[in-house]
């Protein structure tokens, strides 16, 4: 039996729990075998426990009263089917609020270890409310549990609005609302559980005193009502809408500007102390982007109803990338929220920035190519076939690169529509191949970075992109293995995700990850040597910054190379082809001038 947790050590861990999702965290055991053995006996998968430094702290969550007589119910219900005690614990472990299931986890390991339900909970401490624990001792006592936790479900659901209010507005001056608290939130914390939305559009008067329209989905009428009430709209009318209503979205993700932006607001919020749910609100209300604002409406909606911020984000579909939404979920975990905000702004201001180099580097010679078009194709079918009726009618000898323009003239006069159909063809063939076919998708990448310059321009920028990730993962406490797997999901180049797939394969076998990115062309020598003494010195996180640094700036100068290069190259390209057409032209005109003479 376990009597004190104080001097357990901590370990970190990963798994999957009883519901499929993933989970990064850290817990207190009397061993690394004992701390698998327990998670394996609650019916986690896929665990891996690592020892952390002898020194090392974690803060202990103490239990929020808010889901006490829900999650209470799910033990009481268990114990009262018959099922021994620490089944029971399990499945109100399985079954519970978010918010506690830490705490449940605790006390299912004491359990677990042989002491009684009540000397479970004396173990945590202050983490549970004396009048539980003493209610608990009381039942197991007379023999009685079953009472004692039906008589804790009664008190408890008693306290339910004063909680919430709480939980929703964090502040006691917001208790005269709790009334106004959305349909389902108990229900919602309780299993996690996808609800029916249903659209609707509504027309109000928002806090300024203008008229605002606009559609949302709730779970029901009186539901998106009293959301709207939330956000600070009066006089609403609400409607259903028609299944022929419908929003036409194009490009709901949020640009990494304004998500660098928001995220930085946000974490300036919650440092200030304002909860959460209102900073989310806030970002909603100040949104200039319709998609955006009803973005940010939809995140606040699913705060309200229970769900953590992760998974409030990973439920608006596209909007967030995937990245952000695994390091808010290691956040959640390690209660360090702001931190990570502003990293992960940092992080977006940096890829925008590089964005921004590649788009000015590109701008310039894009526009002189589509104007060189433009040019030829004015000059081959309205300026050289005036001359041809002037050669014609002249009798001129035509030179042989006179007769090569005009029958480039003549072809694209003839067949200028079926040029533009077979281009638009070529170009969406080749974009649902790119999209649709990896093999080709690797091809098309292996030939663009085996071009001189522009080759290097592309490896520079992934190398950067993925050191930079790596970097911030590691340096937040995510496993490795769940660095690579979360790497693999936001590269679109493949090269890099037989790389990253061939890391995990190594790390399965014990091995290195220096191991996987040997002698492989696409992950420059220098990289790689870097990656090793990271991995030697156990500075990787320090030591991919550093890569991540160099291969910025490296991009940078080479951009800026190819952008000073790329201009008089363009403009030699321009005037070859008018002075090309223009000689064609003239030239005639000699033959034509001795004739008169």
């Amino acid at each position: 039996m376990v009597n004190s947790p104080i001097d357990l050590p901590i370990f970190k861990y990963s798994a999957t729990d009883t519901k499929g999702s993933h989970i990064n965290s850290t817990f207190k055991a009397e061993s690394r075998d004992d701390c698998v053995l327990f998670f394996d006996a609650i019916g986690y998968k896929n665990i891996n426990v690592i020892p952390l430094k002898k020194n090392s702290k974690k803060k202990d969550k103490k239990l929020k009263i808010s889901m006490v007589s829900d999650d209470f119910f799910s033990l009481y219900s268990s114990i009262k089917g018959g099922n021994n005690l620490f089944t029971s614990v399990a499945l109100m472990l399985k079954n519970c609020s978010s918010v506690n299931k830490d705490v449940y986890l605790r006390i299912a390991y004491f359990v677990y270890k042989g002491n009684s339900l009540s000397n479970s909970m004396r173990i945590l401490g202050d983490a549970i409310p004396q009048d539980i624990t003493e209610e608990v001792s009381k039942g197991e006592a007379s023999n009685d549990l079953i009472t004692a936790l039906g008589a804790i479900i009664k008190k408890y659901d008693a306290k339910r609005k004063k909680s919430f209010s709480e939980l929703l507005f964090g502040s006691k001056k917001s208790q005269n609302v709790a009334d106004s608290n959305l349909e389902g939130l108990s229900r919602r914390e309780k299993t996690q559980e996808t609800a029916t939305l249903y659209p609707f559009k509504y027309k109000a008067i928002n806090e300024l005193g203008k008229k605002v329209s606009g559609t949302f989905d709730a779970e029901s009428t009186d539901d998106c009502h009293r959301f709207l009430e939330l956000q600070g709209f009066k006089s609403i009318n609400i409607q259903p809408r028609t299944a022929l209503d419908m929003d036409i979205v194009i490009g709901a993700k949020i640009k990494g500007a304004d998500l660098a932006f928001d995220l930085t607001q946000l974490s300036t919020y919650i440092k200030a102390g304002i909860p959460l749910v209102e900073g989310v609100t806030i970002l909603s209300k100040q949104a200039k982007n319709p998609t955006t604002k009803k973005v940010y409406q939809k995140l606040v909606y699913d705060l309200l109803k229970g769900y953590t911020l992760s998974v409030s984000m990973d439920k608006q579909g596209d909007a967030f990338p995937p990245l952000l939404i695994n390091m808010v979920r290691s956040a959640e975990m390690t209660g360090d929220l702001p931190s990570i905000l502003d990293d992960m702004a940092d992080y977006y201001e940096g890829v925008e920035q590089t964005k921004k180099t590649m788009k000015s580097a590109m701008t310039y010679p894009t526009l002189v190519l589509v104007l060189a078009i433009v040019v030829f194709i004015f000059m081959m079918m309205y300026l050289v076939p005036q001359f041809i009726t002037l050669y014609e009618n002249n009798g001129a000898e035509l030179p042989g690169i006179t007769l090569m323009v005009i029958g480039v003239s003549g072809f694209l006069q003839h067949n200028i529509i079926y040029i533009i159909i077979g281009i638009i063809v070529a170009v969406l063939i080749f974009y649902l191949c790119y999209k649709n076919i990896e093999k080709f998708r690797q091809a098309v990448q292996i030939i663009v970075m085996k071009m001189p310059v522009f080759g290097n321009i592309v490896i520079y920028n992934e190398v950067y992109t993925f050191t930079k990730t790596f970097a911030s993962l590691i340096n937040h406490g995510v496993f490795i293995t769940d660095s690579m797997e979360i790497l693999s999901k936001i590269t679109n180049n493949e090269i890099y995700k037989q790389i990253i797939a061939k890391t995990l394969a190594n790390l399965a076998k014990g091995e290195n990850i220096s191991k996987s990115f040997q002698n492989e062309w696409a992950f420059p020598t220098v990289a790689y040597h870097m990656l090793v003494t990271g991995e030697n010195t156990g500075q990787l996180g320090l030591m991919m910054e550093k890569v991540s640094e160099h291969y910025q700036a490296l991009h940078k100068a080479l951009v800026d190379q190819l952008k000073s290069l790329i201009e008089p190259i363009m403009i030699l390209i321009v005037a070859g082809i008018v002075g090309v057409i223009l000689v064609s032209i003239i030239t005639p005109m000699f033959s034509i001038y001795e004739q008169i003479n």
